[in-house]
């Protein structure tokens, strides 16, 4: 068959490039809306899926660098609205959009994701309570999963230190939004199991829009939770806020706050609880010597021993010899009970955070690390004053040392 004059013939690599130019040229960046399927994240970083609707479906792909900076983690199903440039991958043919930024169609794409989580694993049995682990009654060490920075911090730090200044804190500092937070917070609960110095971690930040909270919805996220050997103390938000960390987690707390004052006893609390075991050990004394006084009585004034009257009364006097010993051993070993009582009394009384305020004394840390001489500072190092009504920040402006 011979070409005619006008007729062009092309390779495929030559049309591909001609529908590629033209495609690009002709429709620059556009917006579509559409259902994601066929998702998946590469190890590279790249992101590849499939936007779809009732008549149609596009492919797309999000490179890494702009995958990064995507505050949620997109889901099969999820309806999300996504901008960037049609084009054509020449190797397979296919035309596809390059998204550039991709967004949740409304809050109820995200709750949908939600739900279909929450669903999942609630079917596995993550949110029963039989699985979930006791908190420690007087923890030593907590660690504190969450931002370095903001309100969070700073209120569990302040009514922790309130409520027994002699708990050891560790921050653990992570992103709690946007693109890789929920990566970070993973592997900081990860890396304190591995570590295992801490007795509770308490893992959370403040409030915020369903978007802000987002990384607490996170599978990764509650997977680490459930697995953690240490128990774990969800405290996201407000009391409104929700999150899929707060159903795994060992304790749901309202707020930061609220973590803070459930995980650690004052030292009244404390104090309460000797008192209670002290007054119980001597009531069951108590009651043991009635019983056995009782027991003896009935003993005595049996016929049996009526007819051995004679020969008893030697061991009648032996008897109240013993029990008069056993009454002194007694009245010693409650002694020294209240003696050891007195003495905790009077250490927790010199640790009260109250006195060495009262005293004029101030409490400086920095980055959450208590300064304890002037070689830990220099110029221009902010500072945090925790004084006995309040806290405030300051800045160096110059040290010297004592000779």
């Amino acid at each position: 068959m011979s070409s005619t004059p006008d007729s062009t013939v092309f390779t495929i690599a030559q049309l591909t490039r001609l529908i590629k130019d033209t495609l690009e040229d002709s429709f620059g960046a556009v917006t579509v809306v559409g259902e994601i399927s066929n998702f998946v994240r590469h190890s590279s970083g790249h992101w590849y899926f499939t936007l779809k609707d009732a008549n149609a479906q596009l492919s797309g792909v999000m490179f890494r660098g702009n995958a990064m900076g995507t505050f949620f983690r997109p889901q099969n199903g999820m309806e999300v609205v996504c901008r960037g440039r049609i084009t054509v991958y020449e190797p397979r043919g296919n035309y596809q959009i390059i998204v550039s930024d991709m967004q949740p169609r409304g809050e109820g794409s995200l709750q949908v994701a939600f739900e279909k989580l929450k669903r999942k694993l609630f079917e596995e049995g993550l949110f029963d309570e039989g699985r979930k682990r006791p908190l420690p009654a007087y923890p030593e060490t907590i660690a504190l999963v969450t931002s370095p920075t903001g309100a969070a911090i700073r209120d569990m730090i302040s009514v922790i230190r309130r409520r027994n200044p002699a708990v050891k804190l560790m921050v653990i500092p992570v992103q709690v939004q946007g693109a890789g937070a929920a990566e970070q917070i993973a592997s900081a609960l990860d890396m304190c199991n591995e570590h295992g110095e801490a007795d509770l971690i308490i893992t959370g930040r403040g409030g915020g829009s369903i978007e802000d909270l987002w990384a607490f919805n996170e599978e990764i996220v509650a997977r680490a939770i459930v697995r953690s050997r240490i128990p774990i103390v969800s405290a996201v938000g407000h009391e409104v806020d929700v999150t899929i960390a707060d159903y795994v987690a060992d304790l749901r707390a309202a707020t930061p706050s609220v973590a803070g004052e459930l995980v650690v006893r004052t030292r009244e609390e404390m104090l309460e609880q000797l008192n209670s075991i002290a007054n119980t050990a001597g009531k069951f004394v108590d009651f043991r010597m009635r019983a056995r006084r009782h027991l003896l009585r009935s003993m005595l004034t049996d016929r049996a021993f009526s007819r051995l009257d004679g020969r008893l009364r030697g061991s009648e006097q032996l008897l109240d010899d013993r029990m008069e010993l056993l009454h002194r051993a007694l009245d010693r070993s409650v002694e020294k009970r209240e003696h050891s009582l007195q003495l905790l009394r009077q250490k927790l009384a010199a640790h009260d955070p109250e006195l060495f305020f009262r005293r004029g004394a101030v409490l400086l840390s920095q980055n959450e690390s208590s300064i304890t001489s002037v070689r830990q500072l220099k110029p221009g190092d902010t500072i945090f004053l925790q004084l006995r009504d309040g806290s405030a920040d300051a800045t160096v402006e110059r040290t010297s040392e004592h000779e």
